[in-house]
């Protein structure tokens, strides 16, 4: 026999015996032990609760302490009720703490911790006093800015602002000054200017005679639009006044220096005339 082909025949004869012996390369997950695959799990549930209790602890400890530092920063101040806030200024500082809040998005449990921060003097002890004798379960951002309303802006206050901008008109107020003051005290009745074809009626009529006139042809009904157009319409009427006034400081001028110049040619004349000499000179001899 070859030599060569015996060693062939060899080797082929041991191939099936080595494949038998030898454990595949790609071996399927689910052929593994199952004390490797409850490893496995047992070690992803650590992790995620790792991660469920790390989340938790930043609710907590960072997202529930409330920003005091940041409303400060954002423009919040101190109220301390004293003798000269009226109300005002009482209802200013509610707005503008109210305006803060809402800017840095802050929950209703941060909003009644934030302002118990700014209360001082009176009106810390006010709130204190309040919350020993109401449930806890009661005081909240709602309730504080309600009972906040109750004791420092009193009805009567309201009352008066309503009645200011139901009697509102333009008068010495430039359009801009109006709009303003209008916006400002809309709040008092908003019964009067629940739409804004209301809003822009009552400030239409609100607008002096010359202006009213001229934006009143355009029926406009988008308040932001009549503000434009009215402010326009003053602009183009100021201009008109300049013109006409400085019209007149020119004919004024000149009627001025015609006068000068009739009071200069009129004294040759008076001269020529011999009016300077006297009439009743003595005889001479």
């Amino acid at each position: 026999m070859d030599p060569e082909r015996a060693n062939i025949d060899e080797v082929e004869s041991n191939a099936p015996a080595s494949a038998e012996g030898t454990a595949p390369l790609d071996v399927n997950v689910s052929e593994r032990p199952a004390s490797d695959r409850q490893g496995g799990g047992a070690r992803e549930a650590f992790f995620q609760a790792m991660t469920d209790w790390f989340a938790e602890f930043v609710r907590i400890v960072i997202r529930e302490r409330p920003p005091v530092d940041k409303i400060r920063k954002q423009g919040a101040e101190e109220f301390r009720a004293t003798k000269d806030d009226d109300a005002e200024k009482a209802e200013f500082w509610l707005e503008n703490t109210i305006r803060v809040f809402e800017e840095l998005s802050c929950t209703p449990e941060e909003c009644i911790k934030c302002v118990v921060s700014l209360l001082r003097d009176s009106a810390y002890h006010w709130w204190k006093t309040l919350v020993s004798i109401v449930p806890s379960e009661r005081v909240t951002w709602d309730f504080f800015q309600e009972e906040f309303r109750k004791k420092y802006i009193s009805q009567r206050f309201i009352d008066q602002k309503r009645k200011e901008f139901l009697e509102l008109k333009q008068g010495k107020m430039s359009v801009t000054e109006y709009e303003r003051k209008f916006v400002r005290l809309s709040k008092y009745a908003r019964e009067f200017v629940s739409t804004e074809a209301n809003m822009c009626k009552r400030f239409e009529d609100g607008l002096n005679d010359d202006i009213r006139l001229s934006v009143g042809v355009l029926e406009i009904r988008e308040f932001v639009v009549l503000v434009e157009r009215a402010c326009k319409v003053e602009d183009l009427l100021k201009e008109k006044e300049k013109s006409k006034a400085e019209a007149g400081a020119q004919d004024t001028k000149k009627r001025q220096m015609s006068k000068s110049f009739q009071s200069t040619s009129k004294r040759p004349r008076e001269l020529s005339s011999g009016s300077y000499f006297p009439l009743d000179i003595p005889a001479a001899g």
